[in-house]
């Protein structure tokens, strides 16, 4: 580079007498200047190729010349250039001269020096001459830099699929690019004018435009508009049209410049989008209202092209969020599947041991593991809410008494800085809810305010009989659970936003951002909702409006069926089939002792083939085993015995799984206790519409 500049500002010498090209030379170095001694016209060709400032010739050097292809030279320069030459001439010169010099005149940059001439005159018309090629250069620079930013914003043009466009308003003419006129759809080579622009634009939206123009050409701003055009296909397109207005020294708008986008893809994902929203209405009509208020604000605080990223992400993250809780949920309702078994062996067994011992100290002992296990069981069942794949077990439930229940949980779950108070109030009648997820929704809310109090605090826990205010839930009455803390409180902006899922005031890595909206849907299916208010610096207050039970919701409690008459029960054949060896033999025991027949099978083949040897009055089976699970073993055994009666056990979270094969058969949930499958085989057993008698003792006696 530093070479390239060097002989772009070199001085060309060319006087072939004596030694005036070395004087010359000489007297040019004092001042700094460069020069190339050239020994004549096919050397001083081969170094303006080279490149020069500018060149210094002796008029003798042009005496009977062939000047021809320095004249080709000097006609085929770049637009920018005007290469400079001195011309030292003498009045003594001949008219054969003046033909040669014209001829530069009239092609290039000449200025001519008579001689004899002081040293001074020839530094000085060097120096200007200089001076005026590298002002060439400069020009040459500026456009190089031109050149290269139209072709930077042509890439970025074409990057972008943007079409640009010129609007002359002196006398409307349009210019459009390829681009431009695609966006419209438009050949390359057809013709496009403002009217066509305007003919293409869909005539529900013409008004519009034109109001967007004119506004922009009077008061000299800028324009954005989306609006539908008609190709001349007939197919209907969006197109994004942006615009800013140029005026003259006068201030008269004189051109508007602007470019064109097709949004056509973006806008049919908008409506994919709303119609997959509309689909969501079925399920929360309040969740939905909150995404559309959610990306309207997104929409007005973002322009288009960052809010359809950040769209974008917020789906990805939702998505990966969404797998990551339902992968959580999947295993839990596994562990709390497995859990039920264990829970099923250790509880039936227990209450055995309680039944069959006559050693009070061994009936204590059994009596405190039976409330263990109870615990375990209840556990159990947070897990299984926990999951959210069961249907809720809507209930009658005395609301304070789940309140106490609670407070074990929460004191084990909040640590000793938060202190709970409970106000409950007195004579609450029974509400319609799931005990577990009511208990998993208190639990979700005491966490997030025990988060809110980082240096501690005091949380109350309040119940009420209140009549509903407009605009919330039906009219009427209704019991709330109050949970109030007194610490952050979230603010105005946001509140409204925080049922949202996904959605999370906390740190990353905090928080889920699905307690409240899972407080929120536990409220919304059993007929109520959630409400909140807070104030920064105050407090937060969650309240969930629950439902009151009506007669017909009251809790079914099994009786005690151990002591009944087994007159009836000792005639029964009862089939189980269960993979878990523990659980099949505990279940086999208790129905020996209840004074049923007992035949058993380890998994599901063995089962069918059981009941064609032995043709047993009941079945009873575990749903998920493995190889052939207990909806496929139902499925084939009532097609071959319609009328059998069946039993689903199952400590499984998927209820609604169970409820596609169970019809009109019973469903015995682990862990359960003895007087539970009593009833439950009882109860199975007078459903059926015609039970054969079984041959017992060699003679047939009725069931």
């Amino acid at each position: 580079m530093q070479s390239n500049r060097q002989n772009e500002e070199r001085i060309l010498v060319l006087a072939p007498r004596g030694r005036d090209a070395q004087v010359i030379e000489q007297v040019l170095a004092r001042d700094g200047f460069s020069c190339t001694v050239c020994g004549g016209h096919q050397a001083l060709l081969r170094q303006l190729d080279i490149g020069a400032g500018a060149a210094l010739i002796a008029e003798e050097a042009l005496l009977g010349a062939d000047l021809t292809r320095l004249a080709a030279w000097l006609s085929h320069q770049a637009s920018w250039s005007d290469f400079p030459f001195i011309l030292l001439v003498t009045k003594q010169t001949g008219q054969a001269t003046h033909g040669a010099r014209n001829l530069l005149e009239s092609l290039s940059n000449v200025i001519l020096l008579e001689r004899p001439l002081n040293a001074e005159t020839l530094r000085r018309a060097t120096a200007s001459a200089l001076r005026a090629r590298k002002r060439q250069y400069q020009a040459r620079r500026d456009l190089h830099d031109r050149i290269r930013s139209e072709e930077r914003l042509l890439i970025a043009l074409q990057a972008g699929r943007l079409g640009s466009w010129e609007l002359d308003l002196t006398d409307w003419s349009l210019t459009a690019s390829e681009r431009c006129k695609a966006n419209f759809g438009r050949a390359v080579t057809a013709p496009f004018s403002f009217d066509d622009l305007l003919a293409s634009t869909h005539p529900d939206d013409r008004a519009r435009l034109r109001i967007e123009i004119n506004t922009a050409i009077s008061a000299l701003s800028n324009f954005d508009i989306e609006y539908r055009v008609l190709w001349p296909d007939g197919t209907l397109h969006w197109v994004q049209l942006q615009g800013k207005t140029s005026c003259n020294a006068e201030g008269a708008p004189i051109m508007m410049v602007g470019v064109t986008l097709d949004v056509t893809d973006r806008r049919e994902a908008e409506r994919r989008l709303r119609e997959s929203q509309d689909a969501l209405l079925n399920l929360n009509e309040t969740l939905e209202s909150r995404i559309e208020s959610r990306t309207a604000e997104l929409a007005q605080a973002n322009d288009r092209l960052m809010r359809e990223m950040a769209e974008r992400e917020r789906a990805q993250m939702a998505l990966v969020q969404t797998q990551k809780m339902e992968a959580i949920g999947r295993l839990t309702g596994g562990i709390a599947h497995d859990f039920n078994n264990l829970l099923s062996v250790i509880q039936g067994n227990v209450e055995l041991i309680d039944l069959l011992s006559t050693d009070e100290r061994v009936k204590r002992m059994a009596v405190t593991a039976r409330k263990a296990s109870e615990r375990g069981a209840k556990l159990t069942g947070q897990l299984l809410a926990f999951s959210r794949s069961q249907t809720l077990d809507l209930k009658a439930v005395d609301l304070n008494e789940t309140m106490e229940g609670v407070k074990e949980l929460l004191s084990a779950s909040l640590g000793s800085d938060i202190q709970v108070h409970y106000e409950l109030a007195a004579g609450m009648p029974r509400v319609k809810a799931d005990v577990n997820q009511i208990e998993l929704a208190i639990l979700n809310l005491a966490i997030n305010a025990r988060d809110a109090m980082p240096d501690g605090g005091i949380l109350r826990i309040r119940t009420a009989l209140r009549i509903a205010p407009p605009d919330l839930v039906p009219e009427g009455r209704y019991a709330v659970v109050s949970v109030i803390d007194h610490g952050q409180g979230i603010n105005a902006e946001i509140i409204s936003k925080v049922f949202d899922p996904f959605f999370t005031t906390k740190a990353h890595g905090k928080g889920t951002g699905l307690g409240l909206s899972q407080v929120y849907g536990i409220a919304q299916q059993t007929g109520g909702t959630a409400r909140i208010e807070s104030v920064v610096g105050t407090g937060t207050t969650v309240e969930i409006w629950l439902p009151l039970a009506e007669a017909s919701d009251a809790a079914e409690f099994p009786h005690d069926s151990r002591n009944e008459d087994r007159s009836e029960s000792n005639r029964a054949k009862v089939l189980v089939v269960e993979d878990d060896p523990a659980v099949r033999h505990f279940m086999v025991e208790c129905l020996e002792i209840l004074g049923y027949q007992v035949v058993q099978a380890n998994h599901g083949q063995a089962g069918l083939e059981q009941l064609e040897a032995d043709r047993p009055d009941l079945l009873i089976a575990d749903f998920l085993m493995p190889g052939m699970t207990g909806a496929e073993l139902v499925e084939k055994a009532s097609r071959k015995f319609p009328d059998l009666p069946v039993i689903i056990a199952t400590g499984y979270a998927d209820m609604h799984a169970i409820d596609q094969v169970i019809g009109a058969n019973t469903v015995l949930r682990k862990p359960f206790q003895i007087n539970e499958l009593a009833s439950c085989v009882r109860r199975a057993l007078k459903q059926s519409k015609s039970v054969e008698p079984n041959v017992v003792g060699g003679s047939k006696q009725p069931v």
